[in-house]
């Protein structure tokens, strides 16, 4: 016995969540939204179908891996000519400073790189110390 009398009725949301519509009625019980009509296959085309469902899946499967490796690939070869067109015109700016500091010093870029020398320094600090007295 459905004793419920209390917002008996129905509402309607969008796909964003808002309430489009409320109705509320007395003795409200069910609301049957769309149903099915009956199936345009026969009985003996539906039990085909689902006999050979891991087939047809199968088949869905590899169409969509190999559309999925296509646009894969697409995207790679896109990603390699970014980077060429990268490494291209870092290239060309390294010649261009190269031939600059070559103007300037009015000699090669690559002598000055051979008599430089690196020398590395370390030092040492001591931050903090503590000295404790242990009494036996």
């Amino acid at each position: 016995m459905f004793s419920s009398q209390l917002e008996n009725g129905y509402a309607i949301w969008d796909f964003r969540g808002q309430e489009l519509e409320k109705h509320i009625q007395d003795r409200f019980k069910q609301f049957i939204w769309r149903p099915r009509p009956p199936s345009l296959l026969t009985k003996n085309q539906q039990r085909e179908i689902r006999k050979n469902l891991k087939k047809y899946s199968q088949k869905f499967d590899e169409e969509d891996a190999a559309e999925e490796l296509a646009d894969s690939a697409e995207l790679i070869a896109h990603r390699r000519r970014l980077v060429d067109e990268w490494n291209a015109w870092r290239s060309r700016c390294k010649k261009e400073v190269a031939e600059a500091k070559g103007l300037r010093n009015d000699k090669p870029a690559d002598a000055g790189e051979a008599e430089q020398e690196e020398i590395e320094v370390w030092v040492e600090e001591v931050i903090e110390q503590t000295e404790e007295v242990l009494v036996d």
